[in-house]
Formats: C-alpha cells, structure tokens, sequence
C-alpha cells in the first residue's frame, strides 16, 4: 500500500450502490469500528446486498445492545474507493448521515484533526 491520505474529522464521501451513487459530509470516527450509513441514504443510492448482521451495543436497549443489517456498499473519499460493509442505521438525528470508522480508516487515512478546525467542538466548523 502506497502513503496513506491525511483526512480530517469530517470529509466528504461518495457512497454508491445500484441506484446511484450521494455525496454526502461523513465523521470519521476512530472509536467506531464499522463504518455505517443512514437507512434513507441506503435506500436512496441502493446499497446492498444486506450480507449478515451486527451486534451494536446500545444504552438504551434493554438488552445492552441492538442488531444492525450489514450490507454491501463502494465508498470514495478523496479519489480513494473502498468496497465496504456498513452497518444500516437511523441516523436522521445526528449531524452526520455516514459515519467511517475504523474497517475503512485503518488501511487507507491518518487523521488530522487540525485539518477540520481549530476547536474541540464538532459543530463549529458548520
């Protein structure tokens, strides 16, 4: 692998699935280990084939956690495209509709949080 790309917290990507492909502002989360994507911008550009299904923890399921559809889905962030399983989740509160964690973030970027802001807070740069 050549030298990986310096991103910063929140980049833009490109999903596309059999539909059609979104640009959309994602977080990259390096607490998170799969990467995941809201389910209307799943259905949207038609990411699939679910393939399996993951165990998320969850604090406000009884149970401690919740099972999350797992499906097939090529990401592009900065000219690099990345077949990816991502997790399908209702992300229509928060900020960001696609989360990259660290299955996509490991092999291909470095993160630079100076490369998104100056400060602590997220949401300042918006």
């Amino acid at each position: 692998m050549g030298k990986k790309k310096v991103l910063g917290l929140i980049e833009m990507v490109i999903i596309t699935g059999s539909k059609r492909s979104l640009r959309k502002k994602a977080l990259l989360d390096t607490g998170a280990t799969r990467s995941s994507v809201d389910v209307r911008v799943a259905a949207t550009a038609g990411i699939g084939p679910i393939v399996g299904s993951v165990k998320v923890r969850s604090k406000t399921a009884p149970e401690g956690f919740v099972r999350r559809a797992v499906a097939e889905a090529e990401l592009e962030i900065h000219g690099v495209k990345i077949p990816a399983k991502v997790s399908i989740e209702d992300r229509k509160n928060m900020p960001y509709k696609v989360l990259i964690g660290r299955d996509v973030i490991h092999s291909n970027f470095l993160i630079d949080l100076e490369k998104t802001h100056k400060s602590h807070k997220l949401l300042d740069r918006y």
